[in-house]
């Protein structure tokens, strides 16, 4: 009788444990059949890299211009047209502006206005379609080592929606930059992204991405085959919006090269003599000497803690202090230890 029992209980015990096998073994499936992630559907073998690539796709453009080939993403998108940031360097001087959606649907765009400084272009199209814009991110947050993705269009209309992988190799960088205009040169520095990989050709206006879906670059410039920038989407953002509102930018060329404080170890700001309760500023390495922080007597060694009163401790607040408009800029830097204030005028 007691053996009978005992059978009863493991024979309950065993269906049991079918019924949780059985359920599990259905859930399982369906996963695998169709997972939902951030609401986009992905069948079959999905990594952080394709469903970065299946979220932001769309959002991204090839740029055909009197056969220059570029790339480029929506930015903003209001009742009646699409805005979108690609690089003036290829529609530049041109007779028409093709933009192509995916691989079939291409619409005329017009440039509404550039900036020659970032190698920005403001394109603007009409288009009935709904268009979602890209997200973006502080590029201020970035990481040395941390993987970015590009999509962009290499050569020809053929390869586009080409995908890119690279990593930060520095952030808050700023490189020697020079243009020409009307036979005159101008020689700044500009703040970029430095990328541990180059792009190819066709990729300058093409949209950086972090591992969040978040456009934190566009990509602008190559140095060698190891190597290239990215302008910061911070800075983009302001130049874009401004094209947007006013058709022209409005900036001061402080002409510094430098690091801002609070990246800086304590040793470092030892070794620079920068005491260590200077949290805040951008320690000067090199100046411009057509720039206005040379202009109002800063020299390298100085930490510049402010600009128009306002205090810079990172990407964000310099790029305001360099955007915004005024007649007189005025510093407000220490050296050997002591603050001293001194103000620049534009020409």
């Amino acid at each position: 009788m007691k053996n009978n029992r005992l059978l009863i209980i493991l024979i309950i015990a065993l269906t049991a444990w079918c019924a949780v096998l059985s359920s599990e073994l259905r859930n399982i499936r369906s996963k695998e059949d169709s997972t939902i992630i951030n609401q986009y559907e992905v069948n079959g073998f999905s990594t952080d890299f394709t469903r970065i690539v299946d979220q932001v796709k769309p959002g991204v453009v090839t740029i055909s211009a009197d056969g220059n080939i570029l790339s480029g993403f929506v930015y903003r998108q209001d009742d009646e047209n699409v805005y979108i940031i690609s690089a003036y360097h290829g529609v530049s001087n041109v007779n028409s502006i093709n933009v192509l959606f995916g691989s079939s649907y291409t619409v005329t765009g017009e440039l509404v206005g550039h900036d020659i400084y970032t190698d920005i272009a403001l394109i603007r199209i009409s288009t009935p379609y709904l268009i979602e814009p890209l997200k973006t991110s502080d590029a201020g947050l970035l990481q040395q080592g941390e993987f970015l993705l590009s999509i962009g269009t290499p050569m020809s209309q053929d390869y586009a929606g080409s995908v890119e992988l690279c990593m930060v190799s520095g952030n808050d960088m700023q490189i020697d930059n020079t243009i020409t205009v009307d036979d005159e040169r101008f020689s700044y520095y500009l703040n970029v992204i430095q990328l541990s990989s180059d792009m190819p050709g066709g990729y300058s206006g093409s949209p950086l991405f972090n591992m969040g879906g978040e456009v934190v670059g566009m990509n602008t410039m190559a140095v060698s085959s190891s190597i290239s920038f990215a302008l910061t989407v911070n800075e983009a953002k302001i130049v874009a919006d401004q094209l947007l509102s006013d058709k022209t930018v409005t900036r001061s060329v402080f002409g510094i090269k430098g690091s801002f404080i609070k990246n800086m170890y304590n040793y470092e700001k030892a070794n620079l003599n920068i005491g260590i309760e200077t949290i805040n500023g951008i320690y000067v390495q090199k100046l411009k000497e057509n720039g206005l922080a040379y202009a109002a007597g800063i020299r390298s060694g100085d930490v510049v803690t402010k600009i128009n009163g306002e205090e810079i401790s990172d990407l964000n607040s310099y790029l305001k202090a360099m955007y915004s408009e005024s007649e007189d800029v005025v510093f407000e830097y220490i050296r050997g230890g002591e603050t001293f204030t001194a103000a620049a005028e534009h020409d």
